[in-house]
């Protein structure tokens, strides 16, 4: 799990340091007890492989602007920690990245089936907020619930449940994140410490930063 969050969210120092242990590690434990360790720093060069000739694609391809950038680390399954795929509802600028991708994956194979873990994703989204625009590094849940208040200025609790299509836990999680944490993005009433399900959310238009760019 600890090689899994490394290798996923770049936090290695090198793949070559990785490689260098997985050798030391197969002659002392033998070749089965790091097979699945060793798939996973192939997979990664797979997929950084995979992202070139995405990228290649869509320079190629008339028409399929995926309308934002997108990096895709395609994993195979067997080799990894098992990670919980939820049918997070994507905001619309998302779906149609999802739709570009699957396109130029079907080029390259028929007999696979892409499951999408929204809560390993990460966005970079740009928040317009009366101050300054500040670059807002957030998860794909964070963003799609922050996407929610382009076309809505308050919403509530409940709303925001049944438009992201998430369970109780993951929502409460989510807005205390985004209301209640260091960087309030929103406001919430009642304004206190915790989420409740009868809270509403408006989006912070007075929020500003001294960085450019936050976590």
């Amino acid at each position: 799990k600890k090689l899994a969050r490394r290798l996923l969210f770049d936090k290695s120092a090198n793949d070559d340091h990785e490689r260098s242990i997985l050798t030391k590690l197969k002659q002392q434990c033998g070749g089965q007890f790091t097979s699945k360790m060793e798939g996973m720093v192939t997979d990664l060069t797979l997929a950084k492989e995979n992202q070139t000739s995405f990228e290649e694609y869509l320079n190629n391809t008339p028409n399929t602007d995926p309308g934002i950038d997108l990096t895709v680390t395609v994993l195979t399954t067997g080799f990894w920690p098992s990670y919980k795929s939820f049918d997070l509802s994507l905001p619309a600028e998302m779906v149609k990245c999802v739709e570009v991708f699957k396109e130029f994956y079907s080029t390259k194979t028929k007999h696979r089936k892409l499951t999408w873990i929204y809560s390993l994703g990460t966005c970079n989204i740009s928040g317009k907020f009366d101050p300054k625009t500040v670059e807002l590094v957030v998860t794909t849940y964070q963003a799609s619930a922050l996407l929610l208040f382009n076309s809505s200025d308050r919403l509530s609790y409940s709303e925001i449940m049944s438009q992201l299509n998430l369970l109780d836990e993951d929502v409460i999680r989510l807005l205390h994140s985004l209301s209640c944490a260091k960087y309030k993005i929103l406001n919430k009433e009642p304004n206190t410490k915790t989420i409740a399900p009868t809270d509403y959310f408006e989006f912070n238009s007075k929020f500003t930063d001294k960085m450019r760019r936050i976590k």
